[in-house]
C-alpha cells in the first residue's frame, strides 16, 4: 500500500470509508438473543460509520397484576434514527391492527406470527402476542404489542424478513422478561 493510499484509508475517505461495527455486546437487551440480533441488524441497517444503541426495559411482571411492562430500542447512525422497537403490555384487542394504520392499507402485508401480524410499505412490523390470562391482571386477557420500525424507503425481501425476525426476538424477550403465563405461539 502506498503512503497516499494509507493516508486516504486513515482519514476514512472514499473508497475507504470507515464502517461501524454492530457488536452483540452493544445491541439492546430488549431485542433478545444479542448474537442473533446483531447478525440480523447487519442485514437490516444501512452502512454507517457508527451505530448508537439506546435501550430501555422497565415495569413490573404481569404476575404482579400490572400491565406496566415496556421495552424499547432505538438505533441511530451518525446523523439519523435508523430503527425503533417498542413492546408493551396491553389489553388484548382482536381488531387492534385496524387502528394501527401506518402507511395505509395498500402496502400492508399480513404474515403468521402472534395475532394480527403485518408489515407495511413503510417498513413497520407489528403484532400482538398472548401474555396474561384474565385472572392475572384485572380487566381481561392481556397481550404484548410489538412494533418495529425501520426508517427507510428501501424494501428488499431480506430486509423485511430481518425486521420480522427482530420483532419476534423482541417478543420472545418481553414474553420471558415479564413472566407471561399464556403461550406465546411464536415461530422458532
Amino acid at each position: 500500500m502506498s503512503a497516499a493510499t494509507g493516508f486516504t484509508y486513515l482519514l476514512g475517505l472514499p473508497p475507504f470509508e470507515k464502517l461501524g461495527e454492530i457488536k452483540p455486546s452493544a445491541v439492546c437487551e430488549s431485542l433478545g438473543d444479542s448474537k442473533k440480533a446483531a447478525t440480523t441488524l447487519k442485514t437490516v441497517l444501512p452502512k454507517e460509520p457508527k451505530y448508537i444503541f439506546r435501550g430501555r426495559v422497565a415495569g413490573d411482571k404481569v404476575t404482579q397484576g400490572t400491565m406496566a411492562f415496556r421495552s424499547a430500542c432505538a438505533v441511530h447512525g451518525e446523523e439519523k434514527s435508523l430503527l425503533r422497537t417498542q413492546t408493551l403490555v396491553m389489553r388484548t384487542q382482536p381488531s387492534w391492527a385496524n387502528y394501527y394504520n401506518v402507511g395505509g392499507d395498500s402496502g400492508r402485508e399480513s404474515f403468521t406470527t402472534g395475532s394480527g401480524a403485518f408489515i407495511t410499505a413503510d417498513n413497520t412490523v407489528a403484532f400482538q402476542v398472548p401474555c396474561a390470562n384474565p385472572e392475572t391482571i384485572p380487566g381481561g386477557e392481556y397481550s404484548l404489542k410489538v412494533v418495529v420500525y425501520r426508517n427507510t424507503s428501501e424494501a428488499s425481501d431480506k430486509m423485511r424478513q430481518g425486521l420480522k425476525d427482530l420483532a419476534v426476538g423482541a417478543a420472545r424477550f418481553a414474553h420471558k422478561e415479564t413472566d407471561c403465563n399464556l403461550p406465546s405461539n411464536l415461530p422458532e
